[in-house]
């Protein structure tokens, strides 16, 4: 069960996000989506889960934006085709930002990931809330149940937020800058649960991340999206280089490497680059 991009192009405000973009994101994958601020790596993943219309180009009247063609497939099945309920069983996301407009507690947000699996003006049963505890225990926030949302910090209020998508439990985890406002430790630990998670349960990531390092170490494949609409994807030991990393953010990169591990350096522009 794959979801795909098919010949995607898109553009926001008359620039170019992607063109003629093929990128299939399958099961036990954990990808990383990398580009400079405001390249449109969240537009891109809006569109993935569907939140973003893809315009028919006869139908774009607008001479200052290209048209957006292209479509988005879940099991060779156009997204659009999909009851929104039944696409939020398949595909879940976690936004850059999440502001909790109303009063609850830790354990009634971390159940909000069940909305799309319970009917009509159901109640969460004892299955529900198990899934919520466990999720609350896997981002060390096992002893917050009864803590208002609103007495969280930035760091803890983003673990809620993955503790809410792990709730929902999805096939498909779009992720954006999951790691924000963690500090190293809690980075590590949320991406290590990441990424044996994908890979032991056939599910899928795609996150978007700004830090190479991370992606190195975590991320088995890479979308690379530079400032043109172009784009390069494959796997991470492939596409991860300096001179990939260089010409993606217009910054001499320095690599430093051993048979395992690989440090990515950035420089001054005025610095050269030493192989």
């Amino acid at each position: 069960m794959s979801l795909q991009a098919n010949k995607l192009s898109l553009s926001i405000a008359g620039k170019t996000i992607c063109s003629d973009l093929d990128v299939c994101f399958n099961p036990g994958e954990f990808w990383g989506i990398m580009g400079v601020n405001g390249v449109g790596k969240t537009t891109l993943l809006h569109t993935l889960i569907g939140l973003r219309t893809i315009n028919n180009a006869k139908n774009n009247s607008s001479k200052n934006s290209k048209p957006e063609t292209g479509y988005i497939t879940l099991q060779q099945i156009n997204i659009n085709d999909f009851r929104r309920i039944e696409l939020a069983k398949r595909i879940g996301m976690m936004l850059q930002e999440y502001e909790y407009n109303f009063p609850s507690t830790v354990i009634e947000a971390t159940l909000i990931g069940r909305h799309p699996f319970i009917n009509g003006w159901q109640m969460e049963g004892s299955h529900d809330k198990q899934l919520a505890i466990n999720a609350l225990k896997k981002v060390g926030l096992e002893n917050f149940h009864e803590r208002s949302v609103n007495s969280l910090s930035g760091g803890e209020k983003r673990r809620l937020n993955l503790a809410t998508l792990l709730t929902q439990d999805p096939d498909y985890y779009l992720l954006d800058e999951p790691v924000n406002h963690l500090d190293i430790k809690a980075q590590l630990e949320i991406l290590d649960l990441l990424k044996e998670k994908f890979a032991l349960q056939e599910q899928c990531g795609v996150m978007v991340i700004h830090d190479p390092n991370l992606a190195y170490r975590f991320c088995d494949h890479i979308l690379l999206l530079f400032n043109d609409g172009q784009w390069l994807s494959g796997k991470t030991k492939d596409i991860l280089t300096r001179e990939n990393l260089s010409r993606l953010y217009n910054c001499p990169i320095h690599l430093i490497k051993d048979a395992q591990h690989r440090l990515f350096v950035p420089l001054k522009s005025s610095s050269s680059i030493e192989s």
